[in-house]
Order: structure tokens, then sequence, then C-alpha cells
């Protein structure tokens, strides 16, 4: 169970998205989902260095694949 102090931040941020215009709001989203997408590339890069690495990512392409049908 996440903390008093995470519940709380949650609550304010619920709060300024329904007091606020998405303009406003929706900077602060995009450098969230931005940062995670490049968080995301940084990680398959190191995986490809290894050879572990490389049989992780097959495994999730096949993963992937067999999620789409």
């Amino acid at each position: 169970m996440r903390d008093k102090t995470h519940d709380e931040s949650l609550v304010k941020w619920a709060e300024f998205v329904r007091d606020n215009e998405r303009e406003k709001w929706k900077k602060q989203v995009d450098v969230l989902i931005n940062s995670t997408y490049q968080k995301s590339q940084e990680f398959y890069k190191r995986l490809e260095e290894s050879e572990k690495g490389r049989e992780i990512l097959k495994r999730l392409k096949k993963e992937r694949m067999r999620a789409k049908i």
C-alpha cells in the first residue's frame, strides 16, 4: 500500500487538473510521457549490448506478436 503522502499528491494533482485548463497541465504530462519513452529506449539499447539482453528482447517480441493475434 502506498503511503499517505502519495495519496495526498494524487488528490492534489486531480484537483489541479479539474480546476485548470488543459493547456496548463498538459505540458507537465507531456514531459512525463516523453521522459518515460526516452528511458525505455535507453533501456532497450542497453539490453541489446549483451547476448542475454538480446535473448530477452527476442522473447518480448514473440510475446507481443502472440498478444496481437
